[in-house]
C-alpha cells in the first residue's frame, strides 16, 4: 500500500512540476489558470483511482466484491479520460485561444500514465489491452504508444496455498502423488497463469503452468466493462480508437485461456520443426495436463535479447538473429503454423554442438495460418520485390486489410514496411514508425485478427533483431522463404 501511495505521489509531483516550467510561466493568466484547473482535475482522479485500486486488491478474495471494485476502477478511469478530453474539446470550441497543442499533449500524457497504472494494478484483460495498444500507433496518440510500451505482463504471484489447491484439483490427486518435489516460488507469474518448476518421480524436470482460478471470470467482467465504456467513447474522445483493441481481445484471450488448445498446437509445431536441430519446443505431458493446467518439459536458457550474456556464453548474436528470422519465415511462408507471441521473454537461447539452440516458450498464441493468408503474404513479398503495386494492393486486401480507394503507393509501401517490421530497404525514411503509422491510420480501415497477429509477430522479431544485429534484413529473409515455397508449388 505504501508503494502505491508513494508511486502516485510521485506522479502528482511530476504533473505539478510540468506546470511550473518556463514555458508555462510565459503564458497569460487565463491560460495558466485553465492549465492549473486541468491539473487539479487530473490529480483528483489520480487519487480516487489510487484508492479504488487498493480497495480492488483487498477484495480479490470475494467474487462479488471483486466485480464491483473492478467496475469502479474502470469506470473512474473512463470518467478521468473522457472528462479530460471533453473539457479540452469544449474549451477549444468556445474559447479557442485557451487551448494550444501543448494542452492536448499534457492530456495525452496524463491519460497514458493513469491507464498504465490501472492496467499494471488490475492485470487480466487490461494488461493484454495495453500491450496490444502499444503495438498499434495508428489507433492512439504517440505518447500512449510510448508509455504503454513499458508495460510488462508480470503480476504478483498468487499465494502458494491457493495455487497448490488449484493444481491438486486439476490433477485430481495430491501433489505428492505426482511430483517428487515442486517449488512454491514460481519461475514466472503473468496476468493469466503462473509457472512452477517441479520434478516427477521418474526424475524428469517439468514446468507446471497453472491458470489462476478467477482469471476467466475476471476477463469476462473486464471485457463487458470495456464494452460499456466504448459506447460513450466515439462521442467524447473520437480521436482515440479503442474498438479494434476490444475486438482483438475478444478474439485472442479465449485462445490463451484454453490450455488444451495450447498443448495441441505446441505439439503440432514441435512436430513440424522436428527436422531442425537448432529449435527446441518443450514436450507436453498430456496425462498431467487439463483445460487449466499444462505440465511440460522444463527448459531454461539465456533470454534472447541479453546480448552480453550470449557473447559471454560463446554464442554469436548475429547467428542467433539470422536463425530466429529464418525460423519464423519458415513458419509463416511454408509450415502454416506460427508462434505468434515472440516477445523476448518467450524465447531463450542455449549453446548447442552445431550452433545456438532457440527455445520457444508460451504457446498460448500459437496459431494455424489459413493457406489463403500464407498465399497473400507470399504475394506481398514478391509484388514488393517486382514493383507490382497493383498486385501488392490486391494481396493486402486478400489478407484482410480494408484499404481506402485513394490510398497512394507511398502509403502502401509504408504499410508493408510497418507490417514486415519496418525493415524494407529503400522504403526506410527518417520518419519515425509512430508518425508513419499515424498517417496509415487515416488511409486504412480495420485489420483482420490473423493479419494483426502476423504483423505483431513480425514487429517483435524486428525489435529483437535490431538488438542483436545491425545488418540483417528481415524482409530479405522472408523473401527467400517466400520464393522457395513458390518454386516448390510450381
Amino acid at each position: 500500500m505504501q508503494r502505491n501511495f508513494g508511486h502516485h505521489l510521485q506522479r502528482s509531483r511530476e504533473a505539478t512540476r510540468s506546470l511550473l516550467t518556463n514555458e508555462n510561466r510565459s503564458l497569460g493568466l487565463p491560460s495558466l489558470l485553465t492549465r492549473l484547473g486541468d491539473l487539479t482535475r487530473s490529480n483528483a482522479f489520480l487519487w480516487a483511482e489510487t484508492g479504488l485500486r487498493m480497495q480492488e486488491q483487498h477484495s480479490r478474495g470475494t467474487a462479488a466484491g471483486l466485480t464491483l471494485s473492478r467496475s469502479l476502477v474502470l469506470a473512474t478511469l473512463a470518467a478521468d479520460l473522457f472528462s479530460g478530453y471533453l473539457t479540452l474539446r469544449e474549451r477549444a470550441r468556445l474559447w479557442p485561444h485557451l487551448v494550444q497543442e501543448r494542452d492536448w499533449e499534457l492530456q495525452h500524457q496524463r491519460g497514458a500514465n493513469h491507464t498504465l497504472d490501472t492496467a499494471a494494478s488490475l492485470g487480466g484483460a487490461m494488461i493484454k489491452a495495453c500491450q496490444f495498444a502499444s503495438t498499434r500507433p495508428d489507433l492512439l496518440p504517440a505518447v500512449y504508444i510510448q508509455t504503454l510500451a513499458r508495460l510488462q505482463d508480470r503480476m504478483p504471484p498468487h499465494p502458494w496455498s491457493v495455487i497448490q489447491t488449484e493444481i491438486s484439483q486439476e490433477l485430481g490427486r495430491n501433489l505428492t502423488d505426482v511430483f517428487a518435489e515442486i517449488e512454491p516460488e514460481p519461475v514466472a507469474a503473468a496476468s493469466i497463469a503462473q509457472v512452477h518448476r517441479a520434478r516427477l518421480h521418474d526424475g524428469r524436470q517439468v514446468a507446471v503452468k497453472i491458470q489462476y482460478p478467477e482469471v476467466a471470470s475476471l476477463i469476462s467482467t473486464d471485457l463487458a466493462l470495456i464494452e460499456r465504456v466504448l459506447t460513450l467513447q466515439p462521442r467524447v474522445a473520437p480521436n482515440l480508437q479503442f474498438r479494434p483493441i476490444l475486438d482483438y481481445l475478444r478474439a485472442t484471450l479465449p485462445l490463451e485461456l484454453d490450455f488444451r488448445r495450447e498443448a495441441r498446437l505446441m505439439t503440432k509445431l514441435r512436430t513440424a520443426l522436428r527436422p531442425h536441430s537448432n529449435v527446441v519446443i518443450p514436450t507436453v505431458i498430456p496425462e498431467l495436463s487439463s483445460d487449466h493446467l499444462l505440465v511440460m518439459e522444463f527448459m531454461d536458457g539465456i533470454k534472447i535479447t541479453e546480448r552480453a550474456a550470449l557473447v559471454k556464453a560463446g554464442i554469436d548474436p548475429e547467428q542467433v538473429a539470422r536463425q530466429l528470422n529464418e525460423l519464423y519465415a519458415e513458419q509463416m511462408m511454408q509450415l502454416g503454423i506460427l508462434h505468434a507471441d515472440p516477445h523476448p521473454g518467450n524465447i531463450f537461447v542455449q549453446p548447442g554442438s552445431n550452433g545456438p539452440l532457440l527455445v520457444l516458450l508460451d504457446h498460448g498464441l500459437t496459431v494455424e495460418m489459413a493457406p489463403a493468408l500464407m498465399h497473400s503474404l507470399r504475394t506481398m513479398v514478391q509484388s514488393l520485390t517486382e514493383g507490382d503495386f497493383a498486385r501488392l494492393t490486391q494481396a493486402l486486401v486478400d489478407a484482410g486489410l480494408q484499404l481506402d480507394e485513394e490510398t497512394e503507393i507511398t502509403t502502401l509501401l509504408q504499410l508493408v514496411g510497418v507490417l514486415f517490421g519496418g525493415s524494407t530497404g529503400d522504403m526506410q525514411t527518417s520518419t519515425s514508425p509512430i508518425a508513419v503509422s499515424s498517417r496509415l491510420g487515416r488511409s486504412i480501415g480495420s485489420l483482420s485478427i490473423d493479419l494483426i497477429l502476423v504483423g505483431r509477430a513480425l514487429g517483435m522479431l524486428d525489435g529483437i533483431t535490431r538488438q542483436l544485429s545491425s545488418t540483417i534484413d528481415v524482409l530479405e529473409i522472408i523473401g527467400q522463404y517466400s520464393s522457395t515455397q513458390t518454386a516448390q508449388a510450381s
